[in-house]
């Protein structure tokens, strides 16, 4: 801590002794008249030669000065309690000043244990009847982060459990369980090694992100370990895995690449938080990738040479080519088209109703240290006023531009607007403006409280006015003349003084509201200095309108290079063939079904799951390229579903298990983000099993040519067998 403050003493004090000049110059001018016309008044009613012949005025005077002595009464009772104690009396504030950012986590939980440890003691004194609770930035980073660490854990864990047992199920063998996660574990270190030298530490955006690779990076060895198993029925262990990565290693590559280009389209973001997610997301599916078809097969014919298909696979396999392998492939298509008019209608009244989150609180941790820290900042929000934390503030560098900065606030609202801007806080509440003007007021008031008319009025009249006369060694206030008390809470680190505006919004405005943010936002930084130069601007609420607009303006711009990206790169690795366009084809269904699903199930687009649509469409090729290319070599849709089919499956099924686990987290951006991207995993694994097996066989269809056999396939190996 570098300041604690639990009363404004020094600041009324100080307030008091000045309070004629921070008077506002009208109400100088309106006591100055008004007693003057009170002083000529009674001295001409104490002249005993004084006879007046025409019907005596109205005296407003007095009036004037009893609305002045109420004003007067108002403000010194406001300096007589301190602002740190509620009105009721019943609340103290204490105010901690931290010389550290309060997004620094470590220095934030320093000073929480400590404040608990005090806690404690306090409690154990007042025996009962008393509570102490923290709120303020340094809590809300610390709850934040401790929510998204339980999180990570929990995600973790889960995922790692559930996604064993699957595998365990799927391919009978723990020892090639071990050899698979290994890798896996391998690959994933060295994505979140790349990334200390890239972007340096985690962040909200990236903290989850060690499940999603693990979900998404897995698929890559299951597909070529599931390939290996079939192949070991009839080879012998070096020659299996030879069939196994020549069948899987252009498919597994495209998908590869897509995921990449996937996440390696957020860099198209301004918002630096998902660049981030960009290069860690991009590089993990490469590393994942690679290890796949570099240290796994090595390890495969190391550690377990003798693993065979078990008989989980057949039956899945079978399983899924009753359910989904359907023999007309134009019904399939027509009524796929039919659901893809539906979902686009659906899509385009979701977009045209403006599908993003405005509420803030649905993106907070709802873990019990948040509430907890919400609560209390509740109670002093109540008790004290808006204002204690979260101000926006503008820097400029004169007090000249602090008063242009004042000014300019006051003229740069809309009036067909409701109002945008509250309460300003500046160097100017202790350095009042207009003081010379004020000064001169002040003397002419003092020269009337000199004169003889006094004399002419009772005791009590006369002790009233004399105690409201300026004092004489009353100067103008410089920022040099400030006590030091509060002059700390105005220097800056550079040793300046009073060069911060504050700015708080509206009362009316709702702060977790985002379209009052972004109307905040936008009305302050519509402020000028009188020469036309912009001033800077920064705090959360401007942080959070700027995260807002950056989501509206770049989701657009993020899915269209994503798309265009995995596009490109289909059309170049795969070739201008069938196989293409049915994996383009499922892509963009599967991406189409993901929004029209979410928008039926009502799920808004914060700054988290605006990110799942190009990540699905990643996925979209990952599942449908395999697809595809086993359908190539076998040509029979049922056999595709029965083998490559399966370990597709099986692949979603640990990506599904790797983003539900997000749902368990006690953020609410990131269970939003992992019900969206869950969302969007089904509607890819089914557009792959289900549509890409009948755009594939469609060829067929027309020349008439029989379906493959399973035994057919496997024979074309062209010379894979031979080497």
């Amino acid at each position: 801590m570098s300041r604690v403050e639990d009363d404004d003493r020094a600041l009324r004090d100080y307030v008091r002794a000045r309070r004629h000049l921070f008077a506002p110059l009208d109400e100088l001018e309106a006591a100055r008249d008004a007693l003057a016309e009170k002083l000529e008044r009674e001295k001409l009613l104490a002249n005993p030669l004084y006879l007046s012949i025409e019907e005596e005025p109205e005296d407003t005077s007095a009036a004037q000065l009893e609305e002045l002595r109420a004003r007067r009464r108002e403000a010194e009772a406001r300096l007589d309690r301190s602002g740190f104690v509620s009105a009721d009396g019943e609340t103290q504030l204490v105010v901690l000043r931290t010389p550290f950012a309060k997004t620094d986590v470590e220095k934030s939980r320093r000073l929480h244990d400590l404040l608990v440890r005090e806690r404690a003691q306090v409690l154990a004194k007042a025996g009962g009847g008393v509570d102490v609770g923290f709120a303020g930035g340094t809590e809300v980073t610390l709850t934040e982060h401790d929510s998204l660490r339980r999180g990570i854990v929990l995600s973790s864990v889960v995922t790692a459990l559930l996604v064993g047992i699957v595998l365990v199920g799927y391919l009978r063998s723990l020892r090639m369980l071990l050899v698979l996660g290994g890798t896996l574990l391998g690959a994933t270190t060295i994505s979140f090694g790349v990334a200390v030298f890239t972007v340096g530490s985690l962040n909200a955006a990236t903290a989850f992100l060690g499940a999603i690779i693990a979900g998404n990076g897995v698929n890559y060895g299951i597909l070529l370990i599931a390939r290996y198993l079939e192949e070991r029925r009839r080879h012998l262990p070096e020659l299996a895995m030879a069939h196994a990565i020549a069948g899987t290693l252009r498919p597994t590559l495209v998908a590869s690449l897509g995921a990449a280009i996937a996440y390696g389209s957020l860099a198209a973001t301004a918002f630096r938080g998902f660049s981030d997610f960009a290069v860690i997301g991009a590089v993990g599916m490469l590393v994942c990738w690679a290890a796949s078809y570099s240290v796994l097969p090595a390890l495969v014919l190391r550690v377990v040479p003798g693993a065979r298909m078990g008989r989980a696979s057949p039956v899945l396999g079978g399983v899924l080519a009753r359910v989904l392998g359907f023999r007309r492939p134009y019904h399939v298509l027509a009524v796929a088209g039919v659901l893809a008019a539906g979902a686009g209608w659906v899509t385009y009244r979701y977009i045209a109703a403006d599908p993003f989150e405005y509420n803030i609180r649905n993106l907070r941790s709802a873990g019990p240290d948040a509430i907890a820290a919400r609560e209390w900042m509740h109670r002093s929000d109540v008790a004290f006023g808006k204002g204690i934390g979260g101000q926006t503030y503008m820097a400029v560098d004169t007090l000249d531009e602090v008063r242009q900065v004042v000014r300019a606030l006051d003229r740069v609202e809309r009036p067909w607007e409701p109002p945008a801007i509250g309460r300003v806080r500046s160097i100017l509440e202790v350095i009042p403006d207009q003081q010379a003007e004020k000064l001169a007021v002040l003397a002419e008031i003092r020269t009337l409280l000199d004169d003889d008319a006094l004399a002419a009025l009772d005791d009590d009249a006369r002790d009233e006015l004399l105690a409201l006369r300026p004092p004489d060694d009353l100067a103008a206030i410089t920022p040099e003349r400030l006590p030091a008390e509060l002059v700390d809470n105005l220097r800056e680190r550079d040793g300046r003084v009073g060069l911060i505006v504050g700015i708080r919004p509206d009362l009316t405005l709702d702060e977790w509201n985002g379209k009052d943010l972004l109307r905040f936002a936008s009305t302050v930084r519509r402020v000028h200095l009188d020469d036309g130069r912009p001033v800077t601007v920064s705090g959360s609420s401007v942080v959070f309108a700027d995260i807002l607009d950056a989501i509206q303006h770049d989701g657009l711009r993020v899915t269209a290079v994503a798309a265009l990206g995995l596009v490109v790169m289909v059309l170049l690795v795969v070739g201008f063939d069938v196989r293409a366009a049915a994996v383009l084809v499922a892509t963009a269904a599967g991406g189409l079904g993901m929004v029209a699903a979410c928008a039926l199930a009502g799920v808004k687009v914060n700054f988290l799951d605006f990110v799942a649509l190009p990540i699905t469409l990643g996925l979209g090729v990952d599942y449908a390229i395999n697809v595809a290319h086993r359908h190539r070599e076998g040509g029979d849709p049922a056999e595709t579903l029965r083998t490559s089919g399966s370990a597709v499956f099986v692949c979603s099924l640990t990506t599904i298990i790797g983003y539900g686990s997000l749902l368990a987290s006690e953020n609410l951006a990131i269970r939003g983000f992992g019900l969206a991207s869950l969302i969007g995993e089904v509607s890819c694994l089914v557009t792959a099993l289900v549509l890409v097996p009948a755009i594939v066989s469609l060829p067929q269809r027309r020349a008439g040519a029989p379906a493959a056999s399973a035994d057919r396939a496997h024979g074309r190996l062209g010379g894979v067998e031979a080497a």
